[in-house]
C-alpha cells in the first residue's frame, strides 16, 4: 500500500515540476491485538492499550523529512502545494491495505458478534459503564477508555527525535494507562466466557457459509509478502536525510 501510494504521489508531483521522494515504509504504531468492532464481549483483555509504546516509538524516531523537500522557504511552499494536490493519486494504492473482500467479511462478522452480544448480554454496556465509574473512570465503552488514556499523556513533538519517557508527567500517564486497562478487563471478565461461548454455533455457520470468501481473503494475505517484494524491486526508494 505504502509503495504504490507514494509512487503515485511522486509521479503526480513530477508533472507539477517538483520532486517527491518515495521513502521506505515505517510503521506508525506498534502491533495491537484485534478487537472486532470494539465489542465489550469480544475485545481482548490487555495490560495496556499500546498508547505509551506508540508515542515513545514515534518520538524516538522523529518525523521523516521527505528527501525531495527543497531547502529554500519559497520553494518549500510550492513543493507543499504541489504534493498536497497529488494526495488523491494515493487512493488506488490505499486499497491494497487489505485483500479484496476482507472489509466486507469484517463488517459481516462484527454485525454477527454484535447481535450475539445483544442477545446474551444486553446489559453489558450499562454494567460496564457502572463498573468503570466505580473504579473512578468515566468511560462507557472501549473507545472512551482509550481516549481517556490518550488525554493523560503529555504533548510530545515528533519533529525531532526525543525521549518522552524523560518528561515529568510520563510515569503517571503510563501508570494511568495500566490502571484503565486493568479496570477495563475486570469490568468485562465475568461476562466474556458466556458471550464468546454463545457465539460458537453462529461462528461455525458463518465459516461454513463463507468458506470460499474466507479462503480468497486468506490467499490474499498469503500473497502480500511476495507482492511487497516485487514492489520493492520495481520502486526506487530514497532514504530520508
Amino acid at each position: 500500500m505504502w509503495l504504490t501510494s507514494q509512487s503515485a504521489i511522486a509521479a503526480c508531483a513530477r508533472t507539477k515540476g517538483v520532486v517527491y521522494g518515495v521513502t521506505p515504509y515505517q510503521p506508525m504504531s506498534p502491533p495491537t491485538d484485534p478487537a472486532p468492532g470494539d465489542l465489550l464481549g469480544f475485545a481482548p483483555q490487555r495490560v495496556d492499550f499500546g498508547v505509551a509504546a506508540r508515542i515513545e516509538m514515534l518520538a524516538k524516531r522523529g518525523e521523516t523529512p521527505n528527501p525531495g523537500l527543497p531547502a529554500a522557504a519559497d520553494d518549500q511552499a510550492r513543493w507543499f502545494t504541489a504534493v498536497e494536490s497529488c494526495q488523491n493519486a494515493a487512493t488506488e494504492g490505499e486499497k491494497l491495505r487489505v485483500p479484496d473482500g476482507q472489509q466486507e467479511l469484517e463488517v459481516e462478522l462484527v454485525d454477527l458478534l454484535g447481535s450475539v452480544q445483544q442477545q446474551v448480554a444486553p446489559d453489558l454496556p450499562r454494567q460496564y459503564a457502572s463498573c468503570m465509574k466505580s473504579a473512578g473512570i468515566d468511560a462507557g465503552d472501549l473507545s472512551a477508555a482509550y481516549l481517556k488514556v490518550e488525554q493523560k499523556f503529555p504533548p510530545v513533538s515528533f519533529e525531532r527525535p526525543s525521549d518522552p519517557t524523560a518528561l515529568p508527567e510520563w510515569a503517571n500517564a503510563v501508570a494511568f494507562e495500566k490502571k484503565i486497562a486493568a479496570a477495563d478487563g475486570a469490568c468485562r471478565e465475568s461476562r466474556l466466557d458466556g458471550v464468546v461461548n454463545a457465539a460458537a454455533n453462529d461462528l461455525q455457520k458463518f465459516t461454513a457459509t463463507n468458506t470460499a470468501r474466507i479462503a480468497r481473503v486468506a490467499d490474499g494475505w498469503k500473497a502480500m509478502p511476495s507482492l511487497a517484494q516485487t514492489l520493492r524491486a520495481t520502486v526506487k526508494t530514497t532514504p530520508a536525510k
